[in-house]
């Protein structure tokens, strides 16, 4: 493995751990350490682009009632182990991640992601509250925890509750906006929450805290999104008040859908510098590889 594509390894199962694995992340700069609350693919989106469902061809329409059990002791006692693993170097030593360049070593965060979405977790308030005590405990003051969430639930009481203690401990929400349009998400998320609760959720939440917007753009049927699309998508972004900044970035993996392709690094480009200069916002591009 080249230093170059460590970074678009990500596999979501380490050792014999069930929920905790550790990525080297384009967009956290360095070392993460996933949660996975979802390990049976819980999930309310079927997004075209899933690394998920591309692994798990059986998967095809999102598992919102599926319950998924999680053992927030285990969580935390894997998370304490691979923390550990971190802070001694053992991790480096003996697997894949010995080819990480000595910069991208350091824990950046701590990253609710997995096989599905984290908030329809049973346990995810639990399980927040006991990461964000590891962290305090075992981790770097600049380690962040981040939830990367479609932000589906966010007009949950119970959610916002557990999003308001992640945030109190350096934590950071980074949500999932792949749309302009009603059309362009049901496309993309193949999903049954309305593209406006998404929509009313992010606005709501950014009302009160800030907010990374994470949006993923991709070629469908050798189609690239058009310039209208884009600028209404523009126009989403400038309904919401506290935006960190923009992630932009496409598909850099293994997609369930052969006609779902990575964008070029001009396409993504000319997305960027267009939703840089119609809303004045940071906007980070990461490229397909």
């Amino acid at each position: 493995m080249t230093d170059k594509n460590i970074v678009q390894y990500h596999p979501r199962r380490f050792h014999t751990f069930q929920y905790v694995y550790p990525v080297v992340s384009r967009r956290s700069g360095g070392l993460s350490i996933g949660v996975n609350l979802s390990p049976t693919a819980q999930c309310n989106f079927s997004c075209v682009y899933c690394q998920v469902l591309a692994e798990n061809h059986e998967i095809s329409e999102p598992k919102n009632n599926v319950v998924t059990s999680v053992d927030p002791n285990l969580v935390e006692l894997e998370l304490r182990e691979l923390v550990g693993m971190v802070n001694d170097g053992s991790l480096f030593r003996d697997t894949w991640l010995s080819r990480t360049p000595p910069e991208k070593r350091i824990l950046r965060d701590i990253a609710f992601s997995g096989d599905g979405e984290p908030t329809l977790s049973l346990q995810f308030s639990e399980t927040v509250r006991r990461v964000a005590a590891v962290r305090r405990e075992l981790c770097a003051e600049s380690t962040k925890i981040v939830l990367i969430t479609n932000a589906s639930t966010f007009h949950v009481e119970s959610v916002r509750n557990t999003l308001a203690t992640l945030l109190d401990d350096n934590g950071e929400i980074w949500a999932k906006l792949d749309a302009g349009t009603p059309n362009y998400f049901r496309t993309i998320s193949r999903s049954k929450v309305p593209y406006e609760k998404i929509l009313t959720n992010l606005t709501e939440f950014s009302k009160t805290n800030p907010i990374v917007i994470q949006s993923c753009f991709a070629l469908l049927y050798d189609k690239e999104p058009d310039d209208e699309e884009i600028r209404q998508y523009t126009k989403r972004l400038k309904l919401m008040d506290q935006i960190k900044k923009v992630q932009i970035y496409t598909v850099a993996r293994r997609t369930p859908e052969s006609w779902v392709l990575p964008l070029s690094d001009e396409q993504l480009d000319k997305i960027s510098e267009t939703v840089r200069k119609l809303t004045g916002l940071q906007v980070d591009s990461f490229y397909s590889a």
